[in-house]
């Protein structure tokens, strides 16, 4: 993924940072212990962000203390045995795997022959989450290729273009075939939307000076890297998915960590979208520090 989504933390109570870093740090110990230290290169906290969402009408897991690479002498307290971590974990993998696959597809020269390397390394994890979860492997890798037939084709519709990654992180739930169900599909099909639009919006100068697609860049005839002339209409867009994925997670009768995620998605994801279109914003807070919140 990405890691456009994060809390603001200035908002958080004590407690809810401590929560949001207990799983952030149990998603990566479950990352470890199913696939591997190399996949747990790959954890953001947007994937953070899907296991607090999936769990947070579910009641399992414990806190627990334990050392790591990124803490080896303090013990540090993680969430274990939640099937929403798990779950993550998994999909993280299938996504990281599948974004080298379409980088190495994009590519030239070293950054080709690098993303080939991390492919090749993220192999055998892979194989292990597309057998635990075949059914998502599957709808994963259509949208992905889906996707790039859409920038071989120079698409400039934002909606066709965001379509497929909406689709691809809705298919990550959990195939339950209930209310639920639909509800969380409809919350990360918005997510995934959002994503792929702000993602677009930040890239923009990099594709503009490389040559590289960019749906944004495509629809609005933009030649330099200035959203001003695009601002209200894609401020239209995002505010669209951001609405429909607080209504979404109203539907969803959160029984636990409804504050964190509220924030998140009330105060986190907006003020992402300003920066981004403003021009203001910094990767992971302008921290650059592996899971610094």
């Amino acid at each position: 993924m990405f890691g456009f989504i994060r809390p603001v933390k200035d908002e958080l109570r004590v407690r809810e940072v401590h929560r949001f870093q207990e799983v952030y740090c149990g998603l990566c110990h479950a990352i470890r212990a199913r696939y591997g230290r190399f996949h747990t290169f790959f954890l953001s906290y947007d994937m953070t962000f899907f296991a607090l969402v999936l769990g947070c009408t579910e009641t399992d897991g414990a806190r627990e203390k334990r050392r790591c690479d990124a803490s080896p002498i303090r013990p540090r307290a993680a969430c274990f045995g939640c099937a929403a971590i798990d779950r993550a974990a998994d999909v993280s993998v299938l996504l990281n795997y599948h974004k080298l696959r379409d980088s190495v597809r994009d590519e030239s020269g070293p950054r080709r022959l690098a993303a080939g390397i991390l492919l090749r390394l993220a192999g055998p994890g892979y194989r292990r989450a597309a057998r635990r979860l075949p059914e998502a492997d599957r709808e994963i890798a259509g949208c992905i290729d889906e996707l790039a037939a859409l920038e071989a084709a120079g698409c400039d519709s934002i909606d066709r273009a965001a379509d497929p990654t909406a689709r691809l992180l809705a298919a990550a739930v959990p195939p339950t075939g209930d209310a639920r169900e639909r509800i969380l599909r409809q919350l990360f099909y918005h997510t995934g939307r959002w994503v792929y639009l702000i993602d677009a919006c930040q890239d923009l100068a990099g594709d503009l000076a490389h040559g590289g697609y960019n749906p944004v860049a495509l629809r609005f005839g933009l030649v330099r890297a200035d959203l001003s002339a695009a601002r209200e209409a894609l401020e239209r867009t995002l505010e669209r998915s951001l609405a429909d994925i607080c209504t979404a997670f109203d539907l969803l009768g959160a029984q636990r960590d409804a504050g964190l995620i509220e924030n998140i998605i009330w105060l986190g994801l907006p003020t992402v979208t300003r920066q981004v279109l403003d021009g203001t914003y910094q990767m992971n807070g302008g921290r650059m520090r592996h899971g610094s919140l």
